[in-house]
């Protein structure tokens, strides 16, 4: 059974490897698609935005008081979209797919009640580090309104819906170091509301879960609320 596990684990963190290196050599080769071919990528409608890295700090919504949150839990998106203009509007559509993370850094354990729920429990020490990783690969979509320029102004409100491909607990304290997979009863399904505004490359950046991180009845109700920039390179 050991044996079992740790061949699951080493398949799962292979697959996510993969992933990330499917996105990477999809976004190489659009860039040098366009670049062999002198391809305008911005056209007369403007930046397709069809890269988009966000960058953001979680900020967990109905979080239990038993939680010690220790200070910045970053997290991080990247994803690839195609862009649907509606005829000659400066309206779109966009759908894609994309890969995201989101961290809880803390100093509790997480524990189970008789019912085999899950609760917090804050740790009397204080160890270097502490945290929750999530990670998942979602389908964006966005209906957009973009100014017909290079120069571009944006604002675009959607959402995605992501699956669950791994979660990790990570301890590290003076000459420990462990990371646990699998943490029990999280939610493989989330998804929440997203919105960007900004100008040229930069954009503010957020995204509002509207799952759970626990699977329902088996934890506290707890959901992030992500706020930081967006990074639109082309």
């Amino acid at each position: 059974k050991v044996h079992f596990q740790k061949k699951y684990v080493f398949l799962k963190k292979k697959a996510m490897k993969n992933l990330f290196a499917f996105l990477f050599l999809a976004l190489f080769s659009v860039t040098l698609f366009a670049q062999e071919e002198d391809i305008d990528v911005s056209g007369s409608f403007g930046k397709q935005d069809r890269l988009m890295l966000d960058l953001y700090n979680d900020i967990w919504q109905g979080a239990p008081d038993t939680i010690d949150f220790k200070g910045y839990n970053p997290g991080a998106s990247v994803s690839l979209m195609q862009d649907f203009p509606f005829g000659s509007t400066n309206f779109s559509f966009a759908v894609g797919l994309g890969v995201g993370t989101h961290n809880m850094n803390f100093n509790a354990n997480i524990m189970k009640d008789s019912l085999g729920v899950n609760y917090f429990v804050n740790r009397a020490d204080n160890p270097k580090k502490l945290k929750l990783v999530t990670s998942y690969i979602d389908v964006p979509v966005e209906l957009r309104f973009r100014t017909k320029s290079d120069n571009v102004f944006r604002i675009a409100v959607g959402g995605k819906i992501g699956y669950e491909i791994n979660n990790h607990l990570k301890f590290v304290d003076v000459g420990i170091k462990t990371k646990s997979f699998n943490v029990g009863d999280i939610n493989k399904l989330r998804y929440g509301i997203t919105a960007r505004v900004g100008y040229k490359m930069f954009n503010v950046f957020v995204y509002y879960g509207l799952s759970t991180l626990f699977e329902e009845k088996l934890g506290p109700e707890m959901a992030p609320l992500s706020i930081g920039i967006s990074l639109i390179p082309f």
